[in-house]
């Protein structure tokens, strides 16, 4: 097979040759030249050049396609592969099954293992649905919600009493989003998926397709057209606090996602975890780390409020968005906020961490110390220590199978970044991880320690309102 690649390519470059040729000599011939150049005999060899160049394109790529793309039939529905970030041409290897391998690259990190994953998924790309597929495949909710394994019976009472909420901000890449909410879906709980106002049609419809079998998940009430590093990135969370908080289930405590992350606790953990919160909210946050040209030449803030920076992510009680949506030193400040640069940083982080605007579950402690606990995010900037992987985009570290080990020991409530083209065997491993774990509770296995989450600094420097 690599040799006919090698020809065709050979053939291509030859007939491209000659047709570049007859270009650049075209405009220095004669007028004498050129009459002839129009008879006939001439018109009818362009014409076969031409379209032999195109056929040996054609077989090309088709051959290319062949080689990087593998289909076949899932549940009676097309699937594809990802396309290879491997060489084109790799020996394949004798590897263990997928359940195997991820069960000895999850203990401990092992440079052998490691290498074997690399070898399996170098000629393993991953499978995934078509999103044109959803719409067929989601006709029937109910075979959709069991043949998918969503999670929808044998669920303790004291997660029913205890709903959470989600809000999901994603752009692309189906397979992965619906993969993440079916493991943290519950039909307790409550969910609103954001999807950029960018991202194609077919996505659109394909998620369209999926909420309308899950009746505790919906798509926001409004789209945005995000853009980084200003508002749109934060309004869409806004949008969707807002639709959350109008929902009939009241749910207690709201995490917010991107389609790029994966849970590293089950909701039955979740929920032992946050009821540890008593109340206190999990965003993390200093006002020395800011970037002092984000706010250079802008209005004093509303309230007093001394900005700070910190991630997105946050673990937030009801009654602090609450206090996000209907307060109006909040709202002024949302307002202030559309004028600085990269606000998404600045606005959760800035309530949660003044302490005389006195919200409920805002810290009030010292929010300049180092060693303040934050759980709501397992997340790797710059350090290439740390970084498994040894990947990075944008900074942060692209999780890969030489991460499993610290992941699934790691105390935090999810990972980011996953990319879904990037080693994929580390997002297989990490959904096999946490559904042994489902499993386990469901047969009644229900013994996981808070006493970390309990101790922390987020519990002890907490608001209570009086």
């Amino acid at each position: 097979m690599p040799r006919m690649y090698t020809v065709l390519l050979k053939l291509q470059m030859a007939i491209s040759n000659r047709i570049i040729r007859s270009l650049l000599l075209y405009p220095y011939a004669k007028m004498s030249r050129f009459k002839n150049m129009l008879n006939g005999r001439f018109v009818r060899k362009c014409w076969i050049i031409l379209m032999m160049f195109i056929v040996i394109c054609i077989l090309t790529s088709y051959y290319m396609m062949l080689n990087r793309h593998k289909f076949i039939t899932f549940e009676n529905h097309t699937v594809y592969t990802e396309l290879r970030t491997k060489p084109l041409f790799v020996e394949k290897q004798a590897v263990t099954s997928v359940k195997e391998m991820c069960q000895r690259l999850i203990p401990e990190k092992n440079t052998t293992y490691i290498r074997e994953a690399k070898r399996y998924m170098a000629t393993h790309p991953r499978m995934v649905i078509l999103p044109e597929s959803y719409k067929e495949y989601t006709s029937n909710c109910s075979r959709f919600v069991s043949n998918r394994g969503y999670i929808v019976d044998k669920i303790t009472d004291e997660e029913i009493d205890f709903p959470v909420a989600f809000t999901l901000m994603v752009y692309k890449h189906v397979g992965q989003i619906e993969r993440l909410l079916r493991v943290i879906y519950r039909p307790h709980n409550v969910y609103c998926i954001h999807l950029d106002k960018k991202s194609s049609s077919v996505i659109y419809h394909a998620l369209k397709s999926i909420v309308k079998c899950l009746p505790n998940v919906f798509l926001a009430s409004r789209r945005v057209d995000v853009v980084w590093g200003q508002f749109s990135v934060l309004e869409p969370e806004i949008i969707c606090l807002k639709d959350l908080y109008e929902h009939k289930v009241k749910w207690r405590y709201v995490i917010n996602l991107t389609g790029q992350e994966y849970p590293l606790k089950t909701n039955y953990q979740l929920v032992k975890i946050l009821q540890a919160y008593k109340g206190a909210n999990d965003i993390e946050g200093a006002a020395k780390i800011l970037n002092k040209d984000r706010i250079a030449g802008r209005p004093p803030t509303p309230g007093g409020i001394t900005p700070c920076k910190g991630s997105l992510h946050y673990t937030a009680s009801r009654q602090f968005i609450d206090y996000v949506l209907h307060n109006k030193t909040a709202q002024d400040f949302l307002e202030w906020c559309k004028l600085i640069g990269t606000p998404d940083e600045t606005y959760f982080t800035s309530l949660n961490n003044n302490k005389h605007l006195q919200i409920p579950g805002s810290y009030i402690g010292d929010r300049e110390k180092r060693n303040r606990d934050y759980f709501t995010r397992y997340k790797i900037w710059y350090s290439v220590e740390l970084c498994g992987s040894g990947y990075f985009r944008h900074a942060v570290c692209i999780m890969g199978v030489a991460d499993l080990p610290v992941l699934t020991k790691a105390p935090h409530l999810f990972v980011n970044k996953l990319l879904y083209e990037f080693e994929p065997l580390t997002f297989d491993c990490l959904e096999q991880w946490y559904m042994d774990q489902v499993k386990s509770e469901m047969a009644g296995n229900l013994v996981f320690s808070t006493t970390l989450y309990e101790q922390s600094t987020i519990v002890k420097y907490r608001y209570i309102p009086s």
